[in-house]
């Protein structure tokens, strides 16, 4: 059997047509391995053309003032008048507003009363007693005198309110025996017997219903009521109670001061302000009288050297002391530092405006600029002198100015934990344009004409830092190779210029689908 195959496959072999037919499955089994893939359905491309780009960096800003003033009071006190209102144009020095200056005024009043004297009194040591002098003397003793009744009084109404205050820091009614679980009455009013200690309440059954007896501070009986206040004694304190058929606690104190109010400690720390200010503007004003005292018996003295030596320090004290009076009087008062336009007012007279809080706005309209906040990452790509397009959200976004940029602050600031720094742009003149505004600035940064460019997404980063794109090399199976290339501008619209590595009319891969 096995010699009889032998010659069988060599006949077979031998035969041509066998041949051909394994030559031509070969061609097949070929061209099935190595044939190109179609990538024509998931690959997206485009052709490399000219093209101009820009780059623009877009930022929202604020319009500012050159003149952007915060002014306010240097003293609290009650708004007397406001001079001004919003719009109005002013100069320099020009008076705004004013709070009530009668005590400043009659303290400038006084201290140049006391220059007044002071000078005086030298030219009597100079020249020597007379009648006139003396009689100067006197007032100037007159005026000490009635400086410290004026003090005296303004003092002792300044503690009397404060310690009002403190007496009636929240009065409130406690369980006499401690109890912490319980429904307090209501205290209200304001107590008016102007000393501390306690109230003591007792609330009971009668034949007329709930009742409740006062002790302590004042005497007296009520009726228990839950609907209308009834009055604690001559207090001005009153009481309402939370129910008058379920009484649980009968036994109530109330602590005048109540040291456990709320703004106990507050009224508690101005007391003490107002005892410590009442001594401090007494001794001065004594001390202003035994001076003005000792000065009226001097009068009779010859002149000498250290008589003179002492008028003419007396006289530099008076200087010293009217300027003092006179920077409290000028602390009423706020000025114009600089020419502007009043842009805001937040006081209203009869008010009572607290210190160095604001009080008007000052800002010249006719010179601002926009002022906007660029992370680091963009900063690199601004220049002085870098055109501006803008818009503002007042006046819509079809309407575009022109500015330049025209300062880039060194220093940097945190916004959000991002590093920002401030660049300032000039404006064109706008009608109407006013500090505050937003402002929406484009930011012309670079520019190139006629250059070839390609989307970001179609350039491959290589592991080594280089950049590639896929060139078609077929048309119709849209097959590709990768090219290397280098690149320029990153421009807006996430385009790209290539410097090199690519040429005008060069398909290359946009995207490829997955």
């Amino acid at each position: 059997m096995e010699k009889n195959k032998i010659p069988f496959l060599k006949r077979i072999i031998k035969q041509k047509r066998t041949w051909v037919i394994l030559g031509v499955i070969l061609i097949i089994l070929g061209y099935l391995i190595f044939k190109p893939t179609d990538n024509s359905k998931k690959v997206s491309s485009e052709k490399a053309a000219y093209t101009d780009l820009k780059q623009t960096i877009l930022a929202t800003g604020q319009v500012t003032s050159q003149t952007d003033l915060s002014l306010s009071f240097n003293s609290s006190g009650v708004v007397k008048s406001i001079k001004v209102k919003v719009g109005d144009s002013v100069k320099a020095g020009t008076i705004l507003a004013t709070l009530d200056q009668g005590a400043q005024l009659a303290n400038l009043t006084s201290a140049r009363g006391a220059l007044a004297s002071a000078q005086a009194r030298l030219t009597r040591t100079v020249e020597g007693a007379s009648s006139e002098e003396i009689t100067l003397s006197k007032i100037a003793v007159t005026n000490a005198k009635q400086n410290y009744e004026d003090v005296k009084s303004t003092q002792q109404t300044l503690v009397q309110n404060a310690y009002y205050n403190l007496l009636n820091s929240t009065p409130e009614a406690r369980p006499k025996d401690g109890t912490g679980d319980y429904i307090a009455p209501i205290i209200s009013g304001n107590y008016n017997l102007g000393k501390e200690g306690t109230i003591k309440l007792v609330s009971y059954y009668s034949a007329g219903g709930s009742s409740f007896s006062a002790t302590g501070l004042t005497e007296g009986t009520g009726t228990a009521n839950s609907i209308t206040s009834q009055p604690i004694g001559d207090s001005g304190l009153f009481i309402k109670f939370p129910s008058t058929t379920n009484i649980n606690i009968n036994d109530w104190v109330i602590e005048i001061p109540n040291k456990k109010a709320s703004n106990y400690l507050q009224n508690y720390n101005a007391y003490q302000a107002a005892l410590k200010a009442q001594e401090s503007a007494l001794s001065t004003a004594s001390s202003l009288i035994d001076q003005r005292n000792a000065e009226l018996s001097l009068k009779a003295a010859a002149a000498r050297g250290s008589d003179i030596n002492l008028a003419k320090a007396d006289i530099l004290s008076a200087e010293g002391q009217l300027q003092g009076a006179q920077s409290k009087y000028d602390d009423t008062i706020i000025r114009a530092p600089a020419d502007g336009t009043i842009t805001k007012i937040d006081v209203k007279i009869g008010e009572l405006a607290s210190a160095l809080k604001e009080a008007i706005v000052l800002q010249d309209v006719s010179n601002i600029y926009l002022e906007t906040n660029i992370n680091e990452a963009n900063i690199t790509n601004i220049a002085l002198g870098m055109p501006v397009d803008i818009n503002f959200d007042a006046f819509g976004q079809d309407k575009i100015f022109k500015g330049l940029v025209t300062k880039i602050d060194p220093a940097s600031t945190l916004v959000s934990g991002v590093v920002n720094y401030k660049v300032t742009a000039s404006v064109e003149k706008v009608a109407d344009l006013r500090p505050g505004m937003t402002a929406n600035m484009t930011i012309n940064a670079k520019e190139k004409n006629h250059i070839l460019t390609v989307p970001s997404r179609s350039i491959l980063i290589n592991k080594d830092g280089s950049k590639s794109v896929r060139i078609v090399t077929n048309t119709r199976l849209k097959s590709y190779k990768e090219t290397p290339i280098t690149t320029g501008l990153e421009g807006d619209g996430g385009l790209v210029e290539v410097t090199s590595g690519l040429s005008e009319g060069d398909e290359y891969v946009v995207l490829i689908k997955n």
